[in-house]
């Protein structure tokens, strides 16, 4: 199996093999992560990956085959981890560059496109529940805090995705129980999530990798109207 490729300019597929090939995900049209926008941008990258079937180096199913193979008594570099490797840099690469400057500092630590697409990621249920263990803990440590003070924890750590609720949460004349408020902030970002599914076009970029591929007139034709 050979390493070496090309670069096909107008579909940033680059052929490794007649079987194997490795694709620039082009992130181009996606708009770039800040602290406000994560519901739309990931369900976009996630609908791009998913277009090139690779959405197992975001998730670390696609997992990287062992670096070296063992004949008998000789070890030699593995041809397939080679590939993956590959493969992960340049999804690593695509991600990085759809993240604003502000918010690419938060995986400077990340070595794999599956630590940076899950670095700092946390939904309601993992915001709310990470808080309380602190307050508990706090408690614990003989530091109580106020209940209306965790609340305001709770608040202040949202995205401006959450304003609504937050506006609402604020507005009351006493705080609510946490309870109450970790159920609203879910059904807020059941309906985010719903609203940004559904102006997502699926497999996006079914329409390149078809570009260039040969006696595929008819999907390449279907394809076109797909585009972002």
């Amino acid at each position: 199996m050979t390493t070496s490729g090309n670069v096909s300019p107008s579909t940033g597929e680059v052929i490794t093999t007649a079987t194997t090939s490795l694709f620039i995900v082009n992130t181009g049209n996606v708009t770039k992560l800040n602290d406000t926008n994560y519901v739309m941008w990931s369900l976009q990258i996630h609908a791009l990956v998913d277009g090139y079937e690779l959405a197992g180096y975001l998730d670390g199913s696609t997992t990287a085959p062992p670096p070296m193979v063992t004949t008998g008594t000789t070890s030699t570099p593995n041809p397939d981890f080679v590939i993956w490797k590959r493969q992960d840099r340049l999804l690593f690469s695509a991600l990085l560059g759809a993240m604003s400057p502000s918010v690419q500092p938060l995986v400077s630590r990340a070595t794999t496109a599956a630590e940076v697409w899950t670095k700092g990621n946390k939904t309601i249920d993992e915001y709310v529940r990470g808080l309380v263990i602190r307050f508990d803990e706090l408690a614990a440590l003989g530091k109580p805090m106020d209940h209306e003070d965790q609340i305001e924890k709770i608040l202040e750590g949202l995205p401006e995705d959450f304003k609504p609720v937050v506006d609402q949460i604020e507005s009351k004349d006493s705080p609510p129980t946490i309870s109450d408020v970790h159920e609203r902030l879910c059904n807020r970002e059941a309906k985010l999530l719903a609203v940004a599914a559904a102006t997502l076009t699926p497999f996006p970029v079914s329409a390149n990798i078809a570009q260039n591929r040969p006696n595929n007139n008819n999907r390449h034709n279907n394809n076109n109207n797909n585009r972002f």
